[in-house]
């Protein structure tokens, strides 16, 4: 196998990573703050960009935690963010471009890994907040 095929499989093999982290992070939490989070998986894989992630559902409030990968001439894009209620964001990954798909892959590990980590405290955050609202 060539340096490009290996870096295309290291790519897809990020992109199949971030999507199984995504989907366990939602699981995790729909699970251990039932019945107060509904989950929907961002798994977009047609159109400008590949967008992987999941939306949260919460009392009164939305969080959507999403990567985003474009292709583009001879380079890769990558992007990700964590925005409340459609409107702020929250956390904002600086886009960044690399040519070296392999580069690419290790930068999605790391947003989808900046993205993750602090879910479940704003998970908790919000639904302690709606709590105590009521």
């Amino acid at each position: 196998m060539d340096a490009k095929s290996q870096g295309a499989a290291e790519l897809l093999r990020a992109l199949q990573r971030t999507a199984a982290r995504f989907s366990e992070m939602g699981r995790s939490l729909s699970r251990d703050f039932f019945p107060h989070v509904r989950v929907e998986i961002i798994s977009d894989l047609a159109g400008p960009a590949v967008r992987l992630g999941v939306a949260l559902e919460l009392p009164g409030h939305d969080l959507v935690f999403e990567t985003a990968v474009t292709v583009g001439d001879g380079t890769f894009g990558v992007r990700g963010e964590l925005v409340l209620d459609g409107e702020e964001a929250i956390l904002v990954l600086p886009p960044v471009e690399v040519a070296d798909p392999v580069q690419c892959a290790a930068l999605l590990d790391r947003y989808a890994d900046e993205l993750t980590t602090p879910a479940r405290w704003h998970v908790q955050r919000l639904v302690e907040s709606c709590a105590t609202d009521s």
